[in-house]
């Protein structure tokens, strides 16, 4: 067959052009208009990690020096760099400024909002000190619900230990005592906790030998 010649070439590519220009061009617009926003969405992110990262060090410093400014600036994290883990973060120190101001309802809330928004090891923190919270209330079936999850995720000590005072606390002396074992069992043998463990432990008087 023959080859077209450059008259033909030039009216078939005009056709083809004329029929699937306008969504080639469309496609080509589409494209960078993803690409550029993808690395407008990178850029944006980083930003608000490094600004959420400046406020988490104010708070910090504004917590040491235990300034007011702290429980401000823990919500601003929370309101604006949700995103961020820092804004988690803020919430932990914040639900303890308000344990220690008295207020057990706000540092309950807080405490429920860093559950929702954290991530991982910020949520299970986060998880058991309303677990607590609501230990103390004497809430023990929510305190169940809590600490009833599939994944620890490093937190094993810290769970069979919030175990250990539920059981205590319903008066079931022979499984509190298996649950603060395995916590000793699950904390590292140079953790200054182990004497805390322990001291629960021992509390629990000698094992009935019935």
């Amino acid at each position: 067959m023959a080859d077209y010649s450059d008259q033909e070439q030039a009216e078939k590519l005009a056709a083809w052009w004329k029929q699937y220009g306008t969504s080639v061009i469309a496609g080509v617009a589409i494209g960078l208009a993803l690409l550029f926003g993808y690395r407008y969405w990178i850029q944006q992110q980083e930003s608000n990690r490094v600004e959420a990262s400046a406020l988490y060090e104010q708070m910090l410093a504004a917590r040491k020096s235990k300034s007011e400014e702290a429980g401000a600036t823990a919500r601003k994290l929370m309101d604006n760099y949700a995103g961020t883990p820092y804004a988690g973060l803020a919430a932990l120190q914040l639900a303890r400024i308000q344990y220690e101001a008295g207020d057990r309802a706000a540092a309950r809330t807080t405490l429920e909002w860093a559950l929702a928004h954290a991530g991982d090891a910020t949520a299970h923190a986060a998880r058991l000190r309303l677990a607590r919270l609501r230990l103390e209330a004497g809430e023990l079936d929510a305190v169940q619900a809590l600490i009833d999850v599939k994944r620890m995720d490093g937190f094993e000590a810290e769970y069979q230990e919030l175990r250990g005072d539920l059981l205590r606390a319903r008066s079931q002396p022979a499984e509190a005592r298996a649950a603060y074992r395995e916590a000793i069992r699950r904390t590292p043998p140079d953790s200054g906790y182990l004497r805390v463990l322990t001291m629960k432990l021992d509390d629990l008087g000698p094992e009935d030998s019935r």
